[in-house]
């Protein structure tokens, strides 16, 4: 399918299940549903886009593309139990009102009474597979309604093998209605690709760590890990820590790390904007991945484009995003993770090696192609 293809088809695109999610510096949510979109508008530009999400979350960077109507929606509030209340009944008569050839849900999860038919966004599985994490009655909410959207659903897309097969594994899902579509690298970081690399500018070197507090990110091993390298003095290095709170918290994190004696070097940034991370990745001299569980994994690739060694689980969907460009790792072990980091900083061509792969695999991922595979799901879909 090329650019020229004329395609028209009123597709609606529900964004309301990603809440606040779509808050700046908030996670992926935001930037991946606005480059998505955008790349989906430009590839089939006679086609029209309507793009449902919160009121207080209006995706304005889509605003003023003629065929991108953007539908603020005041009735989905941030309280998340009256949003949900809202999605599941009033917000499947807004959805079908502009009468979708096919329906895009971008986060998991699709009205019962909503449009058909439409396609399922998969991005992610920790109700399932850490479901500690949630308060038991969100638990129970999140693992019957994503499993009754992603069976009911004409088509699902999963953003790596290894989040489809663990949907087949974990949901019984049918894989012949599972489609594999890699996600784009949004085109501000993509644009470090093609400039040198700028010279250090900070006085002390860091180790950064990018994500939402969630509790499979791992960050206590993480800090156990830092911990155990400083208390030999074998690097010199700060831990930044860029995301929002959520089941863990900055205080929590705050806390292990002084009850760990390294409070003075670990700098808890907070939620990021996306416009601002490229030039945390591009002066850190490593991004430490370690989650424990990955439908893809964003801030890998990111930091692989503005040539940010990367050290990464050995698990989930990391392995398939980063190939042979990130330093991998097992997330459970607290000395494997420790020897990584050491093993990338003080060795300086195997960062250099890990740079050069990295800016290289990077490009592999783009929007557009993203757009153009799922554009054809979409077609499939509708006919």
């Amino acid at each position: 399918m090329g650019s020229g293809r004329l395609l028209v088809m009123r597709v609606a695109v529900d964004a309301v299940a990603a809440g606040s999610g779509l808050l700046p510096g908030a996670g992926p949510l935001r930037h991946t549903t606005v480059n998505l979109v955008t790349a989906l508008a430009d590839l089939a530009p006679r086609s029209t886009w309507h793009v449902f999400c919160p009121a207080f979350a209006v995706l304005d960077e889509l605003s003023g593309r003629p065929n991108v109507p953007i539908h603020p929606l005041r009735a989905a509030v941030r309280n998340r139990p009256i949003r949900i209340l809202y999605q599941q009944t009033a917000y499947a008569h807004a959805l079908r009102r502009v009468r979708p050839d096919v329906t895009l849900h971008t986060v998991n999860i699709a009205p019962v009474a909503g449009p058909r038919p439409h396609v399922v966004m998969l991005r992610s599985l920790q109700c399932f597979t850490h479901p500690h994490q949630f308060h038991w009655l969100r638990r129970r909410y999140l693992q019957s309604a994503i499993r009754r959207s992603l069976l009911g659903a004409d088509l699902v897309v999963a953003g790596s093998s290894a989040s489809a097969a663990a949907a087949t594994r974990l949901l019984d899902l049918d894989p012949t209605r599972l489609r594999v579509i890699p996600h784009g690298l949004a085109p501000d970081i993509a644009s470090a690709l093609d400039k040198p690399l700028p010279e250090r500018q900070t006085q002390r070197p860091y180790l950064l760590a990018v994500s939402t507090l969630y509790g499979h990110k791992n960050y206590p091993r993480l800090l156990q890990a830092f911990a155990s390298i400083r208390r030999r003095n074998a690097i010199p290095h700060e831990l930044h820590i860029a995301g929002a709170d959520a089941d863990l918290t900055a205080a929590d994190l705050r806390r292990m790390a002084e009850d760990l004696g390294v409070g003075d070097a670990v700098k808890l940034l907070g939620p990021v904007p996306h416009d601002r991370i490229g030039p945390l990745y591009q002066q850190a001299d490593a991004l430490v991945y370690v989650s424990l569980a990955e439908t893809f994994g964003h801030p890998p690739l990111e930091a692989m484009a503005c040539g940010c060694p990367v050290i990464a689980s050995n698990t989930t969907s990391l392995p398939e995003i980063t190939g042979d460009a990130a330093e991998l790792v097992d997330p459970t072990d607290v000395q494997a993770i420790a020897s990584a980091i050491e093993r990338v900083v003080t060795q300086p061509r195997r960062r250099a090696a890990l740079v050069a792969r990295g800016r290289q695999r990077a490009r592999d991922f783009t929007w557009a192609r993203t757009a153009e595979r799922l554009l054809a799901v979409l077609e499939e879909v509708a006919r």
